[in-house]
């Protein structure tokens, strides 16, 4: 009993000095989200809009290994060029794991990315047609570049760029709404499992950029500006596209 109590002990003791080796931070910010968005099933037509949209968002950052979470999500009203209206909702979970290597200079590291994103599209002059949507969820390698300036190292700013290359998706059908095999009589699971393809490199395009600027406040917490981009190309039943811009003002809260 006692082995196993000092066991336990240790195991807690290691847990808190991880933990105080790792510093946490949560974040969120919120801006203009400017958008271009095309489904070839209903029309070549591009379709575009702006609005506004918000991240919320955790990173845990230790001496050789970096984690961070994202959570996108807008809802924006877009219009052709006679002008149709369409309202794209658009949710993305997007996570990037990043390791500092010996041989890498000490402003950059490497890593992979995950990205989960859905994209709901609801057109004015469709009806059983509605709503098209597509998901995805890849991996694919990620770097950053990261350094400090100012008289105290108070501001930081860091770029980091994702490509995708490896996944599934999953997708409204050329016709419908659901994709094919839901409209046959079988279970649930089996019509899912037949509906999933391939997210396969250079077929299926998925890549971005993340530019952040924050200045470091005497709480350690920090505010600041940003940009993210990032470009959808999906063929399954059908091709569709979109590009998304965020410019945003951010808050970092330290844990």
């Amino acid at each position: 009993m006692k082995r196993w109590l000092f066991l336990l002990s240790f195991v807690l003791v290691q847990v808190a000095v991880f933990a105080q080796d790792k510093q946490r931070t949560l974040f969120w910010n919120a801006g203009t989200h400017n958008t271009w968005e095309r489904d070839f099933a209903y029309s070549p037509l591009l379709y575009q809009g702006a609005s506004f949209g918000f991240t919320l968002g955790y990173a845990s950052v230790g001496e050789k290994k970096t984690d961070e979470v994202y959570l996108h999500f807008s809802r924006i009203p877009m219009q052709n060029a006679f002008e149709a209206s369409m309202i794209g909702t658009h949710a993305q979970v997007m996570t990037y794991t990043f390791y500092k290597a010996a041989w890498l200079p000490e402003k950059f590291t490497l890593g992979w990315s995950n990205n989960n994103a859905l994209s709901l599209r609801n057109f004015q002059d469709a009806q059983n047609f509605n709503p098209r949507f597509d998901f995805h969820t890849s991996f694919g390698p990620a770097a950053r570049y990261q350094t400090f300036f100012g008289k105290a190292e108070q501001w930081r700013f860091s770029s980091q760029a994702h490509w995708q290359v490896i996944g599934f998706l999953f997708s409204a059908s050329y016709v419908t709404s659901p994709p094919d095999p839901f409209l046959h009589e079988q279970s649930t699971f089996n019509a899912f499992w037949q509906s999933i393809r391939l997210f396969q490199p250079f077929q299926q395009q998925d890549l971005g950029i993340l530019n952040q600027l924050f200045y470091q406040l005497p709480n350690g917490n920090e505010i600041g500006v940003g940009y993210r981009f990032n470009y959808t190309n999906l063929e399954n039943a059908q091709r569709s596209q979109r590009s998304i811009g965020h410019y945003f003002f951010q808050l970092n809260f330290q844990l």
